[in-house]
């Protein structure tokens, strides 16, 4: 049988299969940082980095800027 590896939310326990998925919960879910909307996109509240897509700034956010890691989960 083939195990499947998965990325557990330390705080609520959800579970993801991406990195990406993980760290956009985490920044929506769990954390004080929120994009800043822009005509043209979206910009990061910290390091003032800027993506055109909401999904690419969250995942940026996550991985940039919250220092919690998730919890790899081994499921069979």
């Amino acid at each position: 049988m083939v195990k499947r590896i998965v990325l557990k939310c330390e705080v609520c326990g959800e579970t993801f299969n991406s990195n990406s998925l993980y760290y956009q919960h985490k920044v929506l879910q769990h954390s004080e940082y929120k994009p800043i909307v822009k005509e043209d996109g979206y910009e990061c509240p910290v390091c003032h980095e800027k993506r055109r897509r909401a999904a690419s700034m969250l995942t940026h956010i996550g991985l940039q800027h919250i220092t919690n890691k998730p919890i790899r989960v081994e499921l069979q």
